[in-house]
């Protein structure tokens, strides 16, 4: 295979192998990344939030000038693209009333652990982006929505002044001023109702700069739509709150050559019952790729040997190839009843992978199949099934159930039991637990705290509490957790983020994470030798016992299982409505492995990583080309004991004739050792996307990388001078795949 083929440096090889024994106790992670879609209003907006099945961050928001395509970028935590596995998933949200053909397709990004969403949607707007009620949720606002999601008539045209405050807050700026933009479009293209949606919504912020315009232009657009009595309620309302000024003096002479009303008897009215809510819908997608690749590594000493024009034999020792052709069919399915009083949902999300260069290696992974129900009013909800994770410590997916109650005022407290998805060798697994949580205990700052316990083959497997934090406000959200394994007496994971969007639309994250290789637990034992059984593969915790005590390997497993730290800072600024730069400096280090002379092959221990640190700068432009088109230039620089290595990609996203998405990109990396060793790979790639039919998508990718490298080998005894060879690589990847929804 071709040397160095990460762009990101590896562990130590003698490493790398422990921490795949350890690893290989980790459930797998899910297929669908994005878990749920939960809508709500807040005040005039309507609220995407979406929850993940593992922990997110947010990074980035990308807006097209045409108004109907945001790019969002987020960072997985605690996984990578690598283990979730290739695709994308699509969410189509068209029975929401306001939010006809609204689209968000998620997919890897440039890194490895770099995922977007892509966000269409069916008529332009304005969209803000935040990080959600916990780590792994993410909301998309959609300002002046909010009324139309929840079927409700527009906002009455005269309103009462607002209330006076000492400043209008940043997140209120910005809204603000990003709705009187769209609105001031809205009027100049005729669309009028479109442009009071907006006006509406921005009215009912707090007084900020924009409101004094927003007023005036409300009237402007009652009076364009030819609607006199609301168009003089809205200017009136304007005089009230602002008799003085050259746009006062406009706004008068509108009113004196407006006719004037009238009078109307009055009619007596009646208040109508409000009209009970109950909405079913049911969402459904099916979805099937084919990804090949095949590519060759040939030495320079073959190359320049006299039979470099013979075809290669199999087993020849300088030329190694790969062949990669595997068939993913999925399927997603969501029903959902929504009422005044309830919420039920039912969940099948299903993928099968078809190896077939490889058969033995095909599996079924099913992410999702549960029933899920809420009482709104009474406080409680259960969820019965496989599912993903929530929190509250358990780990990955499982086969089980969870649900709460809320017993006094915000307080919740929560109760999970089950098995988990994945299964490690023979052994029988079973968890349960409790979480306590309440929302804003004091001011904006909210936390949960939880106690665990899953057992293996009737033993103790992970005995765990953990508390997490969350403060949310505004613009700015900061989560922290913390887990502590009570049977091992060791800490799992500690990790604090934070995410802060300014007034002019900057996005500072902050990132500190340090948790076990692998997760601590009994069962990790099984993936090591017993010194009295050599060779022996256990599938079972009793046998393993034969010959050593728990303690015993609930200390040669804390021993085993480094630590993994990383740290991340990073900002996002916009320069103009074309440019964004983004930079961010991260660290990485894989803790050592003691000596632990008890366990075949880790008598004298492993060495630690070291700090791998990696710097990145990023420039962003937007609708250079057209109105919706992104480009993303990437420069990183890595360093760390073991290597040193740069990474310089560009890739361009497009949309033509409004349904086609053309995204070319072209990456460059290379990187040197100290003893010598360097590599180098160029690689392009294109993807296209048709999305012109309502309810077919298609999809297809290329890329091809050409590489070379230069080994160094050194004699580890010192007699011998260092020896050197000379590779080339030469590879191609592709996939081809459609989505149909129903």
């Amino acid at each position: 295979m071709p040397t160095r083929r990460h762009a990101l440096p590896l562990m130590p090889r003698a490493l790398t192998v422990a921490a795949c024994l350890v690893a290989a106790a980790l459930p797998a992670q899910a297929a669908f990344v994005v878990d749920q879609v939960q809508v709500r209003r807040e005040g005039d907006a309507a609220v995407l939030a979406l929850q993940f099945a593992t922990e997110v961050q947010f990074q980035r928001q990308i807006a097209t000038a045409a108004g109907d395509t945001v790019l969002i970028v987020y960072q997985l935590v605690s996984t990578t693209n690598r283990e979730i596995g290739p695709g994308s998933q699509l969410l189509a949200l068209d029975h929401l009333k306001g939010l006809d053909r609204l689209r968000l397709t998620d997919e890897p990004g440039q890194a490895d652990r770099e995922r977007r969403i892509v966000l269409r949607l069916g008529e332009p707007g304005t969209v803000r982006v935040r990080q959600g009620a916990d780590n792994r949720a993410i909301e998309i606002l959609l300002p002046g929505r909010g009324e139309r999601l929840a079927g409700a008539a527009s906002a009455p045209p005269a309103r009462p002044a607002p209330v006076a405050s000492a400043a209008a807050s940043g997140d209120s700026e910005v809204q603000a001023k990003a709705l009187l933009d769209n609105a001031t479009q809205a009027m100049a293209a005729g669309s009028h109702r479109l442009a009071l949606d907006g006006l509406n919504a921005l009215l009912d912020l707090p007084p900020n700069a924009s409101t004094r315009p927003a007023q005036a232009m409300a009237g402007d657009a009652w009076l364009a739509l030819g609607d006199t009595r609301r168009a003089r309620a809205e200017y009136e309302t304007f005089l009230r709150l602002y008799p003085q000024g050259e746009d006062s003096d406009r706004v008068r002479q509108r009113l004196a050559t407006m006719p004037a009303e009238a009078a109307k008897p009055e009619t007596p009215t009646t208040v109508a019952e409000p009209e009970r809510r109950d909405d079913t819908t049911l969402d459904a997608s099916v979805a099937l790729n084919w990804y090949g690749g095949n590519g060759q590594l040939r030495s320079q000493d073959f190359q320049d040997s006299p039979i470099a024009g013979l075809p290669p034999t199999v087993g020849e020792a300088q030329f190694t190839s790969d062949r990669a052709s595997q068939v993913v069919g999925a399927a997603d399915l969501s029903w959902r009843r929504r009422t005044d009083d309830q919420d039920q949902r039912v969940v099948f999300r299903n993928a099968y992978t078809r190896d077939l260069e490889r058969p033995e290696k095909s599996r079924n992974r099913l992410s999702a199949a549960y029933v899920d129900h809420r009482a709104l009013k009474a406080g409680w909800g259960v969820r019965l099934g496989r599912q993903s994770p929530t929190g509250g410590g358990v780990m990955g997916r499982f086969d089980g159930v969870q649900g709460y109650v809320t017993p006094i005022g915000k307080l919740r407290l929560g109760a999970v039991a089950g098995v988990p998805a994945e299964q490690l060798f023979d052994t029988q697994r079973h968890f349960y637990g409790l979480r306590l949580e309440q929302d804003r205990v004091v001011g904006a700052l909210g936390g949960s705290l939880y106690a665990i316990e899953q057992r293996i083959d009737g033993e103790v497997d992970r005995r765990a509490v953990g508390l997490d934090l969350r403060w949310f406000s505004g613009g700015t959200s900061v989560f922290s957790q913390f887990d502590y394994d009570v049977a091992f007496g060791a800490t799992n994971a500690v990790s604090v983020q934070g995410t802060h969007v300014a007034e002019d639309n900057t996005v500072y994250t902050l990132l500190y994470d340090r948790r076990a290789l692998a997760p601590l637990s009994l069962g990790n034992a099984l993936t090591f030798e017993d010194p009295a059984q050599p060779g022996v593969i256990f599938t079972r915790i009793a046998p393993r016992l034969a010959n050593t005590t728990v303690a015993v390997l609930r200390e040669q497993i804390v021993a085993l299982t480094p630590m993994v730290t990383q740290a991340q800072a990073g900002v996002t600024r916009p320069l103009s409505p074309h440019w964004t730069v983004g930079a961010s400096l991260g660290l990485t280090n894989t803790g050592a492995i003691p000596p632990v002379p008890d366990v075949p092959g880790f008598e004298t221990g492993r060495p630690a990583t070291g700090d791998i640190v990696s710097a990145t700068a990023q420039l962003i432009g937007l609708n250079l080309l057209s109105d919706r088109d992104t480009h993303v230039g990437v420069i990183t620089t890595i360093r760390s004991p073991q290597l040193d290595g740069l990474l310089l990609a560009y890739n361009q996203s497009a949309w033509w004739w409004s349904d086609w998405q053309v995204e070319p990109s072209l990456q460059y990396y290379r990187d040197r050792t100290p003893e010598g060793s360097r590599s180098e790979r160029w690689t392009p790639g294109l993807r296209v996307t048709y999305r012109g039919w309502k309810k077919v998508a298609l999809e297809t990718a290329l890329t091809y990388e050409i590489g070379s490298a230069t080994r160094v080998l050194t004699d580890p005894s010192g007699n011998m001078p260092p020896t050197s060879t000379r590779e080339s690589s030469r590879r191609a990847s592709y996939a081809l795949g459609a989505r149909v929804e129903f």
